[in-house]
């Protein structure tokens, strides 16, 4: 699940669909978050408002009434019993209002709201509306509730009465900005939700080419397969359109290239299989030599008139093993020889092996070299190219053989091992140096003198175990040896 989610991230799709998402995200906390600071700006600016209006016309009625006073129309006891009446009908009429306060010239309490009794004092700051006779608005705390301090002269031009004192609850505002909040999460959250469908749908619609075209790719990678008509997409006018095209015409180019590369490869088998026909021409004419002896020694004895019918018989047959077996190894050597083309088909990987020591024996005896042979008798049939594979594991027993020159052992072993047949071919010559070993596979590297190699061997037998879907390893030790490993898919 973590590798499919990292795969994900790292997609096209996933990189597009995350960089939208955070954009989105952004754009939606801050636009958020400018909507609610305009909003709660305006609600406290409308409640600022009506608190102003409030207090002017409270302040213009208990100035009336303090002129009334002046006047001698109402006494002070009417002035108190009115105030008192003014501030219980305020704070009916406006659940808003927490309190009321109203004090004289001289910083007295006129009247107050009950809750006030209890719970406020003077404010001191009151008196800063006696000089510049201007209504003051401040933010505060009242019994655990923010409200909007009012505070507003009595007065007529310069004729100062006292001031009045009103508390303000701003609870309404801020039930109205929660209710503002949720509605716009509400509506960010299913925006948000239709958005990133909408751009996951977009993101699958803009990767799907990419997609389709890096699949493309991958079967090349995975099967070889340059054939442009499995490339075959739908016709774009944009970046991705362009990108098809040239795809297209690098299919082309590979295509091409591995002709010439077949062909290339081709030729150089060709050419380290002479080469090989070449080293193993001695043995194989010794090979031939020995029946030929034997033939001409029957004939000899043939030709004599006093031989009787049994024993011509016996010489007759003689004769016949002897043609057989040279027309066995000519055989294995015009096989070798000609050119084929690359075709599969169910090889017994032990008997191919079993022919390849006819053919290296004499040079085996020749050098006082041992040749062991541990074939495992559980393998199947393997699905290969039987000529092209001879020629792989001759080409290695030949170099082990030229890396015993005052004799040793050859041993050649097989088994089978996890859906593969497993071939060593093991020497006890002189080995490979670790600075030499890393380049053995490539082309045209030899240590032979001149004359002796082309350099072509490994790497030819490298290619074609390659295309056989198997590998092919070294590991060597200077004076003590090497060993080749071929493994094969049994299962092709």
């Amino acid at each position: 699940m973590t590798d499919r989610l990292k795969k994900w991230i790292f997609s096209l799709q996933g990189k597009f669909i995350l960089v939208a998402s955070v954009c989105l995200l952004v754009f939606t906390i801050a636009g958020s978050f400018l909507i609610l600071s305009r909003e709660k700006d305006l609600y406290m600016q409308d409640i600022v408002n009506q608190g102003k209006v409030l207090a002017e016309i409270s302040r213009l009625t208990i100035t009336n009434v303090m002129v009334y006073n002046d006047l001698g129309i109402m006494d002070e006891q009417d002035i108190f019993d009115y105030l008192d009446y003014f501030i219980m009908n305020l704070m009916e009429r406006d659940k808003r209002v927490r309190y009321v306060f109203i004090v004289d010239n001289k910083n007295m309490a006129l009247a107050q709201s009950n809750v006030s009794k209890q719970d406020t004092v003077i404010d001191e700051s009151i008196t800063d509306v006696f000089t510049d006779f201007k209504t003051r608005i401040t933010e505060t705390g009242f019994q655990n509730e923010q409200i909007l301090k009012i505070t507003a002269p009595l007065n007529i031009e310069t004729k100062n009465w006292g001031a009045l004192q009103i508390g303000l609850s701003i609870k309404d505002v801020h039930s109205a900005v929660d209710s503002l909040k949720r509605e716009i999460l509400a509506i960010s959250a299913i925006s948000s939700i239709i958005a990133l469908m909408i751009i996951s749908i977009g993101a699958k619609v803009l990767a799907k080419p990419v997609i389709q075209l890096t699949g493309k790719m991958d079967s090349i990678k995975t099967y070889g397969d340059f054939n442009p008509q499995t490339f075959e997409l739908n016709d774009r006018r944009d970046e991705i359109g362009e990108l098809q095209k040239s795809c297209l015409w690098m299919l082309h180019r590979l295509k091409e290239a591995d002709k010439e590369h077949k062909k290339t490869l081709e030729v150089l088998a060709q050419t380290e299989k002479m080469v090989s026909i070449g080293r193993l021409a001695s043995g194989v004419a010794h090979e031939i030599n020995n029946p030929l002896g034997a033939i001409t020694l029957c004939f000899k004895n043939l030709i004599e008139s006093d031989i009787r019918d049994f024993k011509k018989e016996e010489l007759i047959i003689a004769i016949d093993d002897g043609l057989q077996k040279i027309k066995g190894i000519t055989g294995q050597l015009l096989d070798f020889s000609r050119i084929t083309v690359t075709e599969k088909k169910p090889v017994d990987v032990n008997d191919l092996i079993n022919h390849l020591l006819v053919l290296l024996n004499y040079s085996a005896s020749r050098k006082n070299i041992k040749i062991v042979s541990d074939l495992s008798g559980d393998i199947p049939k393997i699905l290969m190219d039987e000529n092209k594979m001879t020629q792989v594991f001759l080409n290695i027993m030949l170099n082990a053989l030229q890396a015993m020159d005052r004799g040793g052992v050859l041993t050649i072993k097989t088994k089978r091992d996890n859906g593969f047949c497993e071939v060593f071919v093991n020497d006890t010559g002189t080995g490979i140096s670790p600075d030499v070993l890393p380049n053995v596979f490539d082309p045209f590297f030899t240590t032979k003198g001149i004359g002796e190699g082309t350099g072509l061997g490994l790497s030819v037998s490298k290619g074609i175990v390659d295309q056989h879907g198997g590998t092919i390893e070294i590991s060597s030790e200077v004076d003590a040896g090497t060993t080749f490993k071929v493994k094969l898919p049994i299962e092709a």
